[in-house]
């Protein structure tokens, strides 16, 4: 079984520590250059469960690096519906844009508590062009949320209710055992309510509660009290129609 979500979040003393540190942006440092960013960043911060880290319309002074805890990337419609853009795990960089000063395009709510680190938004493309090292980690963070927003795309805009809710859950199912290998086993602490997941997807709460227990009759998966076990992983990935597992994150 997976560490619970009920468990405090922590943060470690120092960078060289951090459980995490390779899927972050810190990976793109040696062990020796860690103060740079040691130096830069603005402090640690513990955010409890349902705070935000920045709203919509806000002008953010901070970036954060997501050590531990899931954010829910969101916009509000004009109907008052809630999408959820991205459920965002740790490793994640949040709240830097295309135009650093302009005001943030959607909101970050924590779904967990979450541990950051904080870095002050004006003076970091000054850090970038004084290591273009980090640019470059940061280009390729960027570059997977990409990837993976045309995965979302093509989840809601081109499969059936079933495939959708099973290449989701095969999705955070398999990042984060690439992000945490050490964890491992077939079952992981899903705290997601099902009208998160329904609003990550389309999907009614009721049309959701009906999947999961076609899922389960089926035996590929089961959440039961937030706790998701895979228990055919190969007729997962059947069902959300992916043409193979990447072997990285397996």
């Amino acid at each position: 079984m997976w560490k619970s979500h009920n468990e405090p979040p922590s943060i470690p003393k120092d960078c060289r520590n951090c459980a995490i540190r390779e899927a972050t942006l810190c990976g793109a440092l040696r062990s020796d250059q860690l103060d740079i960013l040691q130096e830069f960043k603005s402090c640690d911060r513990i955010v409890p469960a349902h705070s935000h880290l920045y709203r919509a319309g806000e002008r953010l002074n901070e970036i954060y690096n997501l050590l531990s805890g899931w954010v829910a990337l969101y916009r509000i419609l004009e109907s008052g519906r809630r999408q959820i853009l991205q459920i965002e795990l740790p490793g994640a960089f949040l709240g830097y844009q295309a135009r650093i000063d302009e005001p943030m395009l959607h909101s970050a709510e924590c779904i967990t508590d979450v541990a950051v680190c904080v870095f002050p938004r004006r003076a970091f493309p000054d850090l970038l062009d004084r290591h273009p090292v980090l640019g470059l980690k940061l280009a390729g963070i960027m570059a997977q949320d990409v990837v993976r927003t045309h995965d979302q795309l093509t989840n809601v805009g081109g499969r059936s209710g079933m495939e959708r809710v099973a290449h989701f859950l095969l999705q955070l199912y398999l990042r984060l055992r690439h992000r945490q290998p050490a964890l491992g086993g077939d079952s992981l602490a899903l705290p997601l309510t099902q009208e998160m997941i329904g609003d990550a997807l389309g999907l009614t709460p009721v049309h959701i509660n009906r999947i999961l227990r076609q899922l389960r009759e089926r035996r590929l998966v089961v959440l039961h009290n937030k706790t998701l076990q895979v228990l055919d992983l190969e007729g997962l990935r059947r069902m959300a129609e992916v043409p193979q597992l990447d072997p990285a994150e397996l």
